[in-house]
């Protein structure tokens, strides 16, 4: 799937968070909510296959949905001042559903409007 199909629902996304940074993987949480039929793409195009665990679990490790969703932000990133990329750091953190697939940090993401 292009970077392009999805940047208008995660750009949506991000600013409906008001400067709040989420994780690749809450983003399509909120892409399945809004756009059910592009969730199902992206679940189409990156399938929990055996080896390769659901997402959120070792996402980074191996690529799913989250990874492209991480990804397109990089690509995003890089011609859109307005979103930001943090790192929360993972050293001793277990959040429920998520495991990092980076032993040093996962990649959260904001929408912050940028001054003149």
């Amino acid at each position: 799937m292009e970077f392009r199909r999805i940047e208008s629902d995660v750009i949506e996304i991000l600013q409906e968070q008001r400067g709040n940074y989420q994780l690749a993987y809450q983003i399509f949480k909120k892409i399945e909510q809004n756009n059910p039929e592009l969730a199902e793409a992206l679940l189409g195009e990156y399938p929990t296959e055996q080896g390769n665990p659901p997402m959120g679990e070792n996402a980074g490790t191996y690529y799913s949905v989250a990874t492209f969703i991480a990804h397109a932000l990089n690509y995003f990133e890089g011609s859109n001042l307005n979103i930001r990329k943090a790192f929360l750091l993972s050293e001793n953190l277990r959040i429920e559903e998520i495991e990092a697939g980076n032993p040093e940090g996962l990649s959260i993401w904001a929408w912050e409007n940028q001054q003149d």
